[in-house]
């Protein structure tokens, strides 16, 4: 990997990260002359100054004083030290400590589904490439096509009817004690992987087909490389070809797609989270929506962007030592 290609990735993941908080920060404050407005106690019987007090020192605290540059200049310096900013709800928390308080259950959707998506798409694809024609091919590009057509959230829902309400075998909602309850025991990992069943299930069929799908197809285009053909001629096992040779090269696709499944590990899961009523980043970023949290709102677009562009430097960085000849826009010679 070339010293220069690495440089020139963080440099361009940190001028986007920067332009990201850019619009983070200033497009909340479109035809907005002051966020904090509704956050104002009622005037009552204060004559204006004492009003005019009182929004001074709601807008001190919330760091809305100022021009909207000298604000950002405040915010950016505060991002440097890891300060996202303080929400304007009750108690007036820490932006970054709300965030930290849902991280982990987000999680824990987020990254057993990639992971349970990415062995078994491995396994599947890998066979169904070696079965081509036959009819584990067949049904796995049917499968892909329905998959496809169909979107995640009508799969929860579908699987929230059956499995929910009228087998039972899994609880249609999320427990509302889970989270305040949750003790590092076996009793207490059970009931999280318990409640999880079902919005894990949700993404995970689409997931295993369509990675599989990308595997099959990869493992089908690689067979037909001229250095494949040359170990068969050398006499190594098909079990070895497969796995020294087929596989190798095969899995670059599958870290592109790696990447992007890490870009949308944290903010992807909106609508599953919703339906299955988790308390993860997804429902905390719709509650903040709805209480107009423009910090709280803020705060978590940036970290998911920073989230995002961490993930795909990161891809492109293991592509690169996958696959040497890949450097900044072009094919070494």
């Amino acid at each position: 990997m070339k010293t220069a290609y690495v440089v020139k990735r963080i440099i361009s993941t940190l001028v986007v990260f920067v332009i990201v908080v850019t619009l983070c920060f200033f497009i909340p404050r479109i035809g907005v002359d002051d966020p904090c407005a509704r956050y104002y106690p009622a005037q009552g019987n204060m004559s204006d100054s004492d009003y005019e007090v009182i929004k001074e020192i709601t807008r001190k605290q919330y760091g809305l004083d100022g021009s909207a540059w000298s604000q950002y200049g405040r915010y950016l310096k505060g991002l440097l030290h890891g300060d996202l900013g303080t929400s304007y709800r009750a108690g007036s928390p820490k932006v970054w400590a709300l965030i930290t308080d849902r991280l982990p259950w987000t999680l824990v959707l987020s990254v057993s589904s990639m992971v349970l998506c990415l062995f078994f798409g491995i396994i599947i694809g890998t066979r169904c490439a070696m079965k081509r024609g036959r009819w584990q091919d067949k049904a796995l590009m049917n499968a892909s096509t329905i998959t496809t057509a169909i979107p995640a959230f009508f799969i929860a829902l579908l699987l929230t009817y059956i499995l929910g309400f009228e087998l039972e075998i899994f609880p249609a909602y999320t427990d509302q004690n889970l989270v305040s309850s949750f003790e590092w025991s076996l009793a207490g990992i059970g009931a999280v992987a318990y409640n999880a069943a079902l919005p894990v299930l949700s993404t995970l069929i689409g997931g295993v087909i369509g990675n599989a799908q990308s595997i099959r197809n990869s493992v089908i285009s690689v067979t037909g490389e001229s250095f494949i053909v040359t170990a068969k001629a050398k006499g190594v096992t098909e079990r070895g070809i497969l796995y020294k040779h087929v596989l190798r090269n095969a899995l670059l696709p599958v870290v592109t797609g790696l990447g992007m499944s890490l870009s949308g590990l944290i903010g992807g899961s909106v609508v599953i989270e919703q339906i299955f009523n988790w308390h993860g980043m997804g429902t905390l970023y719709l509650e903040a929506n709805n209480q107009n949290d423009y910090p709280l709102m803020m705060g978590i677009m940036i970290f998911i962007s920073g989230f995002a562009l961490v993930a795909n430097l990161v891809t492109d960085l293991c592509y690169s030592l996958l696959d040497p000849r890949v450097t900044l826009g072009e094919v070494s010679r």
